[in-house]
């Protein structure tokens, strides 16, 4: 007589226990399973993020402005200053300043933005109709995100998750200089 095991006992377990959700399998390693989860998960909010900026720009009745372009105009916006292409690119850690530059052409174009020179710099700033945009985006955004975020009371970690991320932006950018000299 063969004696039968108790397989339910077994499958429950294997059902429990944690299974990460990985960027790339060949990229988690023994000690790399965790950041390649970490990726995994900076790739789907940086997706939502982009898509949720484009959703609410729409919303505000500005179809044709792209990722970027909110972030220029809104990082322009930011403490209501004038700046140059190369503040934008700094503040917001792009090395392209070419795409940047075209972004930027595109708000002047649309009246969202203007120039003035100052020596041989010109700065931006935004023009009125540029500062209704932001306001109104803000708006939705109060609306739409701030209030849903309320709910999962994340306020405090919110903070401490933005400490690691700029952190982690150091350890990336660190980690690409000794790439490239590869």
């Amino acid at each position: 007589m063969v004696k039968e095991t108790n397989t339910n006992t077994e499958t429950n377990k294997d059902k429990n226990d944690y299974v990460p959700i990985l960027l790339s399998s060949h990229l988690a390693g023994e000690n790399a399973q965790a950041l390649s989860e970490f990726e995994y998960g900076l790739v789907m909010v940086n997706n939502a993020f982009q898509r949720w900026m484009q959703s609410c720009s729409t919303a505000c009745e500005q179809h044709n402005l792209s990722t970027l372009d909110n972030l220029v105009i809104h990082n322009i916006y930011h403490r209501d200053r004038a700046k140059r292409i190369t503040d934008v690119t700094f503040t917001l850690n792009l090395d392209d300043s070419h795409n940047v530059s075209y972004s930027v052409r595109k708000l002047v174009k649309s009246n969202m933005l203007q120039h003035e020179k100052r020596g041989k710099e010109t700065y931006y700033s935004v023009t009125p109709s540029g500062k209704k945009y932001c306001l109104e985006y803000a708006k939705i955004r109060e609306k739409c995100l701030i209030q849903a975020l309320d709910h999962l009371s994340v306020d405090s970690s919110l903070s401490e998750v933005a400490k690691l991320l700029r952190t982690l932006s150091g350890v990336y950018a660190q980690a690409s200089r000794a790439a490239s000299s590869l």
